[in-house]
C-alpha cells in the first residue's frame, strides 16, 4: 500500500537541511567554475555516492564514483546517438545486476547519469563530465563518512538480480532508442520512470510503480499551479521547499511523497521564467510517466512469471518428473 504518512521520520528534516547546505556549497563553486551543467553534475554524483556509501565499504563507494564518472564521460561522447545510448543503458543494467546482489537499488542513479549527460544534453565535454562527476562522488562519500550514516543492505538473489537487469536494460535501451531516433522531446522520461519504479526486489514492485504514478500526477498538478499562478521568486521558494521535503522523505523511505515533491522541484527549476514551457513540460512528464509505469507493470508481470518458473522445487511441492510407485 502507498505510505500516506505526511510526517517525515524523526530528525530527517534537520539532517536533510544540513546535507543540502553541505552539498550546495561545493556545487555552487563547481557552478561558478564550470557553469550550471558542472554544478548539476557535481550535485547529482554526490547524491548517487551518498546513496551508495551507507551500504558499502570505502573501496566500494570510491569505486562507484569511478564507474559513474566513466559512464558520464561515455554518455557525453554518445550524445543523442540512439544506438550508442542504448548500448550504454545495457552496460548500466549489467552494473545494476552486479551491485543489486549487494543491496537493492545501490546504483540506480548510475544509468540516470547516462541519461542526463547524454540525451538530456548537459553542456559539458567528456573530460569535464568525468572530472565533476568524480569530484562530486568523492565529496558524497566523505559526507557520509563524516556524518557516519549507515544502513542495512538488502541483497537481491543472483538470479533475480540478473532477470531484473535484463528486462530493465532491454526496456530502457529500447525506449531511449525510440525517443532519440524520432526526436521525441523529453522521451527519456520513460526510461527514467522505469529505472526508478521497477525495483529488483519482487515484493517492492507493485507499491513503487503505484507510488511513481500517483506521486508524479500530484506533483505535476502542484507544478502547474505554481508555474501558472506564482511569480518567479515565489516559484523558486516553493521549489526549494520541495527539494528539502524530497530529501527528508527520501531519508524516511517514503517513495510516494519523495516522488510527489521531486516532480514539481524538477519542473519548476528547469522551466523557471517560461510559463508555456513549464505547462508543456508538466503535461509531457505526466504522459511519459504513464507510459513508463504501464511498461513497468508489464515488465513486473513478466518478471513474476519468470521468477515463478525458475523457482526451485521444494520438498512440499510435487516433482512433476517423478515416477509413481
Amino acid at each position: 500500500m502507498i505510505d500516506v504518512d505526511l510526517k517525515p521520520a524523526p530528525g530527517t528534516l534537520k539532517s536533510a537541511a544540513i546535507i543540502l547546505i553541505v552539498v550546495l556549497i561545493p556545487s555552487s563553486i563547481a557552478t561558478a567554475i564550470g557553469g550550471e551543467a558542472a554544478g548539476m553534475a557535481f550535485g547529482l554524483a554526490a547524491g548517487l555516492v551518498m546513496a551508495v556509501s551507507p551500504y558499502a565499504t570505502n573501496a566500494q563507494a570510491i569505486g562507484s564514483a569511478v564507474l559513474t564518472s566513466a559512464l558520464a564521460a561515455l554518455a557525453v561522447l554518445a550524445g543523442t546517438t540512439p544506438w550508442a545510448v542504448a548500448l550504454l543503458m545495457m552496460a548500466s543494467a549489467i552494473l545494476l545486476a552486479l551491485t543489486n546482489q549487494h543491496s537493492a537499488g545501490l546504483m540506480t542513479l548510475a544509468p540516470i547519469v547516462v541519461i542526463i549527460m547524454g540525451p538530456a544534453g548537459l553542456d559539458l565535454t567528456w573530460s569535464q563530465a568525468m572530472l565533476y562527476v568524480f569530484a562530486g562522488g568523492i565529496f558524497g562519500w566523505l559526507v557520509v563518512r563524516i556524518f557516519k550514516f549507515d544502513a542495512v543492505p538488502m541483497p537481491v538473489p543472483q538470479a533475480v538480480a540478473w532477470r531484473h537487469a535484463i528486462v530493465l536494460g532491454v526496456l530502457t535501451a529500447a525506449s531511449l532508442y525510440w525517443s532519440l531516433a524520432n526526436n521525441v522531446p523529453h522521451g527519456y522520461w520513460i526510461a527514467v520512470t522505469l529505472l526508478m519504479a521497477l525495483r529488483p526486489l519482487p515484493e517492492q514492485r507493485k507499491d513503487t510503480l503505484t507510488a511513481r504514478l500517483l506521486g508524479t500526477l500530484l506533483g505535476a498538478m502542484i507544478a502547474l499551479v505554481v508555474i501558472v499562478v506564482l511569480p518567479t521568486q515565489a516559484a523558486v521558494a516553493v521549489a526549494a521547499v520541495c527539494l528539502l521535503l524530497l530529501a527528508a522523505y527520501s531519508m524516511s523511505g517514503n517513495y510516494f511523497l519523495q516522488t510527489m515533491f521531486l516532480t514539481p522541484m524538477l519542473l519548476i527549476f528547469t522551466t523557471l521564467g517560461d510559463q508555456s514551457e513549464g505547462v508543456e513540460s508538466s503535461v509531457e512528464r505526466v504522459v511519459f510517466t504513464v507510459v513508463g509505469v504501464a511498461l513497468g507493470v508489464v515488465a513486473a508481470v513478466v518478471l513474476e512469471r519468470w521468477d515463478r518458473r525458475d523457482m526451485p522445487v521444494t520438498d512440499h511441492e510435487p516433482h512433476t518428473d517423478s515416477v509413481p510407485d
